[in-house]
Formats: structure tokens, sequence, C-alpha cells
């Protein structure tokens, strides 16, 4: 039996009396708030630890043709991303080299790790380790504005930008919602620092950490 993957900020969640439970491999905080909170915090401001979602990079002249023969719809512009059923999102980080993360279910990247292992031609795997942080809400570009010199209501829906967040490197990509969403990617080792200072600022501005319950209802029910 495998042990679930966890998070790189975890224990700040554990600390906060978070509801953990296993879904597709990794352990996800489903809620740390009350219900009521977490409803009002996805509207205003709210941010939620989604690390547990697997991830996959492919690189190589194969790459392309590759994900189009299993039928992933790319997006044609660098730095720009498609939504994959069941919420998977794939995002296009060079002329051949491409960025996956999975839906909650993570039934999309475990396949196409199958089948990138197997295939025989100039195709390369790209291990792919980043913490993923979602911040919600109608203030969300508040915080952004405080740590970041980018201002991303000029940011065009499901384009990823790379810049420094709160003096760290990110990647953050503006997801098409009708409640503003976005999603950073972050290595690891700077998780712990990057969550606590999102944290402070959300807090600061009346927003609160949720769980992933409160904004993936497959993970509510379980």
């Amino acid at each position: 039996m495998h042990t679930p993957r966890r998070s790189p900020i975890q224990h700040l969640l554990e600390a906060r009396g978070a509801e953990l439970r296993a879904f597709g491999g990794s352990c996800f905080a489903v809620r740390v708030q009350s219900a009521d909170v977490e409803t009002r915090a996805r509207e205003s401001l709210g941010i939620c630890d989604v690390s547990g979602l697997q991830k996959l990079g492919v690189k190589g002249p194969d790459a392309e043709s590759w994900l189009h023969s299993l039928g992933i719809e790319i997006p044609a512009r660098i730095f720009d991303s498609n939504s994959l059923p069941p919420g998977a999102v794939v995002v296009r980080l060079g002329a051949n080299e491409f960025f996956l993360e999975d839906g909650m279910a993570n039934t999309v990247v475990p396949k196409l790790i199958a089948k990138a292992d197997s295939h025989r031609g100039e195709l390369f795997r790209v291990v792919h380790e980043e913490a993923t942080f979602l911040l919600v809400g109608a203030r969300a570009h508040e915080v952004l504005a405080q740590t970041c010199g980018i201002n991303f209501r000029e940011v065009a829906a499901r384009q990823v930008v790379f810049t420094r967040v709160a003096g760290v490197s990110c990647g953050i990509l503006h997801d098409s919602t009708k409640v503003p969403r976005y999603r950073f990617w972050v290595d690891p080792s700077y998780a712990v620092y990057l969550w606590e200072m999102l944290v402070e600022i959300c807090e600061s501005l009346n927003g609160c950490v949720i769980g992933a319950g409160c904004l993936y209802s497959s993970v509510a029910s379980i």
C-alpha cells in the first residue's frame, strides 16, 4: 500500500487543524475553516494548497506530436495553457517543451508517464515537484499587488507568467473562472516561506486559508 504524497507545507496545515484526506494518491487539506467561512472566502479572498496534484514535463522533437497523438490539445503560443478534462492543465514552456498538472483525481498524468516511458523516439520526461497554491477571490489581485511587480489585471486568462513573488521565483497561471483564481507553482524548498507570506497578507485583507473541498466538489464528497 502506497503512502499518500505529502505537501511540503502539510505540517502548517496540520497545525491549523485541517481535515486531511488521501485522494488520487496524495494528501489534501479538504477543510480548514467552517463551510460557511470557506464559502465566503472563496468569493472574497482565500488561499488553498493543492500541491498533491501530479505533474509531468515532456520535451524534445517528438513532444508536440506525441501529445497530439494522445488527444492532448496543446496551446499554440509559449506560456499559454489549455484546460484538459477532468481538471488538468497543459502549458507550453517552449517550442518543444510542455508541462502538465493533473486534476484532483490524478488520472491523466500517470497514464502519460507510462506511455512516455515506453515511447521510442526523441521524447524526454522532465521531473516536476513544484508546490501548487491557489489564490482565489475578488481581492486576490490585492495580494499580488503587494508581492509582485506585475499588474495581473492586464495578464490574459490562461497565460502563465514567470516572475518573483515576495522575492521567490515562481510561475503564476491566471485561471479563466468567474471568480479570479491564480495558480502558483513554486520550488518546494521555498514553499513554506512563500505560503507563510501569502497567508499573512491574505489574513491582513480579511481572507483565510481554505480547503480543497471548497474548490473541488469531487474532494468534498469523498
